[in-house]
C-alpha cells in the first residue's frame, strides 16, 4: 500500500504511526497483553513475527515514545510504555479483541446446552485455519440421523443473535458418525486442533474403516504421560509469565458457568489452586507425581495456556527437553 499523499500531524494523529503496520499491530498487541517485560525472542514467537524483523518496528515504536526498553545488553526486554496517554486505551482495546473467542465459545456452548437435541460431539474447526480477510467460523456437530436435522434447525434459528453480537458468520456442518468418516477423509484438517463445544471429542467418534488394523487402545501410562508433557509446557509458559494464571483463571470462570455438573467440579479445583498457589508452587504441582495431581493433569487443557501448534509440539516431544524447547524456542 502506498504511503498517503498528504502527511497528518502525529501530534494529533499519533495511531498513523503507533498502529500503522501490521508487524506495528501484532507488536502492540502482544505487549498490551503480557504482564512482564519480554525478551526480543519471546516478543517475536508471540507476535508471530521473524526476530531479526522485529527490531526497526520497536525502533519506530520507541521514537514514539509507545514502547520503552528495560534492561541492556543481551537482557534487554521490551514492554508497553504505561506513562504514554494512549497505552490504557490501547490495552483495552487489545483486551477486549482477545475475549472475541471466548465469548463465541461460551455463546456456542450455551447453545447447545440449552438445545431440545442431544449432540454426540459439538466442535469448532481450527480456528488458525481460516482463510485471511473472512471471519468466517466452521461449526460441525455430530448427532443421529433422527435428530441431525432438528439440531441444523435449531442452530440456524438461535446463531444469528451470536453472529449480530460479535460480527462474524458461523459456517455451519452437521453429521451423522458414518458421515464424520468420510468427512475426516476428504478433510483431514477438519478434525485437528478443535475447540470442543459439547460431548466428546470428533476423533473419538470416527469408526474403524473396512480391512483397517484397529489402532492399539492409549494406555494408561501413555495418557499419564502425556497428560505430564502437556503440564510442564504450561509450568514453562507461566515461569515466563506469570500473567498467564489470570488469563488461565478468566477461561475457566467462564467456561465453568455452562459445564456438566462433573466437568464443574473440576474446573472448580483448579480455580482453587490457581487462586491459592504461588506461581512456583503452581509450576511444582503442575508436574508432581502425587495422586491429586495425576488425577487433574487429565483435566489441564482446560487451561488453554498452549496454542495448537505448541500442543502438537509437545505431544510430539520425546524428553523434557524437547517439551521445553516446543514452547521456548523463536
Amino acid at each position: 500500500m502506498r504511503r498517503p499523499k498528504y502527511a497528518q500531524s502525529r501530534l494529533l494523529h499519533p495511531l498513523n504511526d503507533v498502529l500503522g503496520t501490521q508487524a506495528n499491530v501484532r507488536l502492540i498487541r502482544t505487549l498490551s497483553l503480557a504482564s512482564t517485560p519480554l525478551t526480543a525472542g519471546e516478543l517475536a514467537r508471540r507476535a508471530d513475527l521473524g526476530r531479526t524483523s522485529i527490531f526497526p518496528a520497536l525502533r519506530e515504536l520507541e521514537s514514539i515514545g509507545i514502547v520503552e526498553f528495560v534492561g541492556a545488553g543481551a537482557q534487554r526486554q521490551t514492554q508497553l510504555r504505561e506513562r504514554h496517554p494512549l497505552a490504557t486505551a490501547l490495552k483495552d482495546l487489545f483486551r477486549v479483541e482477545a475475549s472475541r473467542f471466548d465469548e463465541l465459545t461460551t455463546a456456542l456452548r450455551k447453545l447447545f446446552v440449552e438445545s431440545p437435541v442431544r449432540v454426540l460431539s459439538a466442535w469448532i474447526e481450527d480456528v488458525t485455519a481460516v482463510p485471511r480477510g473472512t471471519d468466517a467460523v466452521r461449526l460441525y456437530f455430530v448427532a443421529t440421523p433422527e435428530d441431525k436435522e432438528r439440531l441444523s434447525d435449531y442452530l440456524n434459528e438461535h446463531l444469528a443473535v451470536v453472529e449480530r453480537a460479535l460480527d462474524l458468520h458461523v459456517d455451519v456442518g452437521g453429521f451423522t458418525r458414518s458421515e464424520l468418516e468420510t468427512l475426516s477423509r476428504i478433510r483431514g484438517h477438519a478434525l485437528d486442533n478443535p475447540t470442543l463445544l459439547e460431548g466428546v471429542p470428533p476423533a473419538a467418534l470416527l469408526p474403524s474403516m473396512a480391512g483397517a488394523t484397529k489402532p492399539a487402545p492409549v494406555s494408561h501410562a501413555e495418557q499419564d504421560a502425556r497428560a505430564r508433557r502437556l503440564a510442564l509446557a504450561m509450568a514453562v509458559k507461566i515461569k515466563r509469565d506469570p500473567g498467564l494464571i489470570r488469563l488461565a483463571q478468566h477461561r475457566l470462570e467462564r467456561r465453568s458457568q455452562r459445564a456438566s455438573p462433573r466437568e464443574r467440579r473440576e474446573l472448580g479445583e483448579w480455580l482453587r489452586l490457581l487462586s491459592t498457589m504461588s506461581p512456583a508452587r503452581l509450576r511444582a504441582f503442575f508436574i508432581e507425581d502425587s495422586e491429586h495431581a495425576i488425577r487433574l493433569r487429565q483435566s489441564l487443557p482446560a487451561l488453554s495456556l498452549l496454542s495448537p501448534t505448541e500442543r502438537q509440539a509437545v505431544l510430539r516431544s520425546r524428553n523434557d527437553a524437547e517439551v521445553i524447547a516446543a514452547v521456548t524456542r523463536r
